[in-house]
């Protein structure tokens, strides 16, 4: 005997299925990005092409630094900007994964709007809209202030270049000890990096804390030059004091009062929390 389900449970496997149905067609429509975002982390990859070796994100494509993001971790693209070049985006606990050849520091930076943006080196991060696929390079050179995310974290020469500028206020030197190659600013003194500095682009050391431990600091509207070997970003910041202060690929920099000359290190280590600004832009691997 043959048996005949009900019309009512033939409804509902019915709709059950046309269910599963549409949620297979809406991942199989779902971007590379996306999929690999719900894997639970944003993967940065490197690619080399004739443009050097530069930034990728999840789904292989091109990304982008904007010469008008001047403050470490803050994007100056926005309204119809973030149209044309979307920000790479990460979740609120989100991992960024950095693979082969991505040497420097990735971090999630907050932005005016709430959303929190991939940076490399301090720099936010940006997709074009004229890429379409993995490996093209279409976004280059636009409007002169638009290039691909080279993994060294620099900007072409041509895109910085500024013959008219006033002669830099303060040049970073480097220095060689058994500490390894670290920063050096005034009369060669040694700068720090204070491992309490999380966010890119922002100081957490004040009052007594920036007596002890002077902010490499230079006048408003000034800029600040790179010696030989110094091969990070640099960067300009307003502290909570009002002051002007330097930082290194998103690391606010500092002197110590206990150095008195140049090639002195006693800052080194200092409560586990200050140590010598490695030219690399890392903190010791203990940290």
């Amino acid at each position: 005997m043959t048996r005949t389900e009900p019309a009512a449970s033939r409804r509902t496997f019915g709709r059950l299925a046309l269910a599963g149905l549409l949620v297979l067609g809406a991942t199989a429509a779902m971007p590379l990005a996306s999929l690999a975002q719900a894997d639970g982390e944003v993967a940065v990859s490197a690619t080399t092409g004739d443009l050097g070796t530069f930034l990728a994100g999840p789904d292989g494509r091109t990304l982008y630094y904007f010469t008008k993001d001047v403050t470490p971790g803050q994007s100056a693209c926005a309204g119809d900007c973030l149209v044309a070049w979307p920000p790479l985006l990460v979740s609120e606990g989100q991992p960024i994964a950095a693979g082969d050849g991505v040497t420097g520091t990735l971090a999630a930076a907050p932005q005016a709007d709430g959303s929190l943006q991939a940076t490399y080196r301090g720099r936010p991060l940006y997709y074009w809209q004229g890429d379409t696929e993995a490996g093209q390079t279409n976004g280059q050179g636009v409007n002169d202030v638009w290039f691909v995310a080279d993994v060294s974290g620099n900007l072409p020469a041509s895109a910085t270049a500024s013959p008219s500028a006033d002669l830099p206020a303060l040049t970073l030197g480097t220095a060689t000890t058994d500490l390894g190659t670290f920063l050096t600013g005034k009369d060669g003194l040694t700068i720090y990096y204070f491992a309490a500095d999380t966010t890119p682009g922002v100081s957490v050391c004040e009052g007594d804390c920036r007596t002890a431990w002077p902010p490499v600091s230079v006048d408003a509207g000034s800029t600040v030059a790179a010696g030989d070997g110094v091969s990070g970003v640099i960067g300009l910041i307003t502290a909570a004091d009002g002051s002007t202060q330097v930082t290194y690929d998103g690391h606010p920099l500092y002197y110590w009062q206990g150095d008195t000359e140049a090639g002195q290190t006693t800052g080194q280590g200092v409560n586990d929390i200050w140590w010598v600004a490695d030219v690399s832009g890392n903190l010791p691997a203990a940290q």
